[in-house]
């Protein structure tokens, strides 16, 4: 137990002693298994010139959908939030593009996350055509700490992926920062997989694909640490494809690091503050309280 009598700022210094020698633990299980990683772990590199990424996209259809929230909020007597998310394909190349919303409002009782899930992923079910490559920002593995909720969020994923093979239609996750371990754990450590693989690998660096149903793989967009794509596992022969497309719309991004299809439909998803000022106003003019809420529950 590292418990000292005194307030933190009596024990600042023994913080940063206690800091050290937790990074410093870190760091040394980190190098401990750098060998290994190298010789278990298939690890490539894209050769990158100029205009590569404009080539590796011309001519492909890509969609990408980000949402927004205004959440319920009890201690403030709003018994009703709203979902907004947005829908935004560019044909690569060809000049065309456009953009799309789906708005839903959801009560104080319902789980916001796996909503806002279920919409987004519902809106890219509409382009799966066989030509698109769909984006979504997220993991398709989410985390919920109720097992009726995972079953949800499970039931959704499986509609995807059923509907992506059937289709043809490639779905990849973005996640910029993952906080996964399945790495990790696979050589005794209980550290995060792109902190593990942040010195092993180069910038335009990937792995190999992982995982069954849903497949996963790191990338090194740039200098800091790897980000997590994942996708149906029917999609892993196309693995070295799917690598160049991410990596092609992230260094059409404006920070080079993150894909320029998700960076749009997340600028479009935003709900503004004139919205939601609207939002807020159409509450209050309804005199929502506290006594309406324990009314309608």
């Amino acid at each position: 137990m590292n418990s000292f009598r005194g307030s933190l700022i009596e024990n600042i210094g023994r913080f940063k002693e206690f800091l050290k020698k937790y990074n410093d633990e870190i760091e040394k299980k980190k190098k401990s298994v750098e060998r290994r990683i190298l010789n278990s772990l298939k690890i490539e590199r894209i050769e990158i010139n100029n205009r590569w990424h404009l080539r590796v996209l011309d001519g492909k259809r890509v969609v990408g959908v980000d949402g927004s929230q205004i959440a319920p909020l009890r201690e403030l007597g709003i018994p009703i939030g709203v979902i907004q998310v947005a829908k935004i394909w560019v044909i690569h190349g060809k000049g065309e593009h456009g953009k799309s919303y789906k708005t839903t409002f959801i009560k104080l009782e319902e789980n916001l996350d796996l909503r806002r899930f279920q919409l987004e992923l519902e809106m890219l079910m509409e382009e799966m055509d066989g030509r698109s490559w769909l984006f979504f920002d997220g993991s398709l593995m989410p985390y919920a700490v109720e097992q009726s909720i995972r079953d949800e969020f499970a039931k959704t994923v499986s509609r995807v992926i059923k509907a992506s093979e059937e289709t043809r239609t490639p779905i990849i996750g973005y996640i910029d920062k993952s906080f996964s371990k399945d790495i990790a754990r696979r050589f005794g450590l209980d550290i995060y997989d792109s902190f593990l693989l942040s010195d092993v690998m180069d910038v335009f660096s990937y792995t190999q694909p992982f995982g069954e149903k849903i497949c996963y793989a790191y990338l090194m967009v740039n200098p800091s640490m790897p980000v997590r794509i994942e996708y149906p596992d029917w999609m892993s022969d196309m693995h070295d494809d799917i690598v160049k497309i991410v990596f092609a719309e992230c260094l059409l991004g404006k920070t080079r690091g993150y894909p320029y299809i998700l960076e749009r439909a997340h600028h479009y998803s935003c709900i503004d503050a004139k919205a939601r000022a609207s939002f807020m106003k159409a509450v209050k003019s309804h005199g929502v309280s506290f006594k309406w809420m324990s009314k309608v529950r």
